[in-house]
């Protein structure tokens, strides 16, 4: 036997060479290990990624449709009823008025005959009821909006009804009242007129405004879109999130503005004393031709956006494929496995119908997200 036979036994033989070996020879299975980690961690990070982009896309695009939606609800009663409850100039009552309150106010006698709704319950007692109605708990799920003593029936209805009561005007001031009562037409009736008329013109500029807005966000899903490319920078905006984006595009809502034209204002004459009134006149006015349009009165859904409205209460399911990044092993796992990512999101208020824009309006929608 050789030296270099005898050193080769030697070193098998000895506590080092039995260690040393099996090393050498899982070397390589370690090396694979290692890159089998890094490329199952690309895998895990790049789906992470892509489902808090979904996620985030998601609430932020469902979460315009419910502030629309509860600025719809907001500018369709609370909001001019708040307005108008300041209205608290006292109207001074005629010598021969029949059981006559010394509390009436301008706010009655528009309420009375139904120029704005109301929130409850004490419907019947005007102003006195507003003040002595507590404010809504935050946990209430029923406003109780309604117009004075079912006035306005027609128009507290999903589809309302368009139909004035007087020779084709919308009379806005109780003419009972006007009888009995002095609303001078060229003082306190012609002053409280004109501010009536500013609440709405300017609820119907925030709609008009709010809804601008809510159309410009959502058209072709583009809150959603360029959410979804800030979140993953792997696509252009126009192409990130394509096919859950064509999911919420099903989904946009519509409303129409219920407007006035020709109002009638019952007045009186400015003097006052025990034989001075001489009953309640109308003064008709034509909204177009002193503010150039309609009065606003409120919004409300059309019919197949309240149809919408109810699907998205149970929840509507995205769901978006993405591409994985290249691997050391050269294996299209994209191709393989298709991968995608999901989750359900929902905009819902507490009626069973899910609409609480009109009537009754309720501004309570909220966005839920689910896997």
């Amino acid at each position: 036997m050789n030296r270099l036979t005898r050193v080769v036994l030697s070193t098998c033989r000895s506590r080092r060479a039995q260690i040393l070996l099996p090393a050498v020879m899982l070397a390589p299975i370690f090396i694979l290990v290692i890159y089998l980690l890094f490329e199952t961690s690309k895998l895990s990070m790049t789906k992470v990624r892509q489902q808090f982009a979904l996620d985030n896309a998601a609430y932020s695009a469902m979460s315009a449709t419910s502030g629309y939606l509860n600025a719809l609800a907001q500018i369709n009663g609370p909001l001019p009823y708040r307005v108008m409850k300041t209205m608290s100039y006292t109207l001074p009552p005629k010598a021969t008025a029949e059981n006559p309150r010394k509390d009436l106010t301008v706010f009655d006698i528009f309420y009375s005959a139904g120029a704005f709704p109301a929130i409850g319950p004490s419907h019947e007692l005007g102003r006195g009821g507003a003040i002595a109605n507590k404010i809504p708990a935050a946990a209430s799920e029923d406003w109780n909006m309604q117009y004075y003593k079912g006035q306005r029936s027609g128009w507290m209805k999903e589809d309302p009804q368009d139909k004035p009561e007087e020779e084709g005007y919308y009379v806005m001031t109780d003419k009972t009242l006007a009888d009995n009562y002095f609303f001078g037409a060229s003082g306190i009736a012609l002053q409280t007129i004109k501010e009536y008329a500013t609440v709405f013109v300017r609820t119907g500029s925030v709609y008009a405004s709010q809804t601008y807005s809510y159309k410009d966000t959502v058209k072709n899903a583009r809150m959603f879109r360029e959410s979804y490319a800030l979140n993953t920078h792997d696509c252009s905006k126009t192409e990130c999130g394509k096919q859950s984006g064509s999911t919420l595009d099903r989904f946009e809502l519509d409303s129409k503005p219920f407007e006035i034209g020709k109002t009638r204002f019952y007045v009186t004459a400015d003097f006052q004393g025990s034989t001075a009134h001489s009953g309640a006149y109308p003064l008709d006015l034509d909204m177009k031709s002193i503010i150039k349009s309609d009065l606003f009165q409120f919004a409300y859904l059309t019919p197949s956006s309240r149809s919408r409205l109810r699907q998205l209460a149970h929840g509507v399911v995205l769901k978006q494929k993405f591409s994985l990044p290249a691997n050391r092993f050269n294996i299209n796992v994209t191709q393989r496995y298709e991968p995608y990512v999901r989750n359900t999101v929902s905009v819902s208020c507490p009626r069973s119908n899910n609409n609480c824009v009109w009537p009754n309006p309720l501004p309570k929608y909220s966005v839920r997200l689910a896997p």
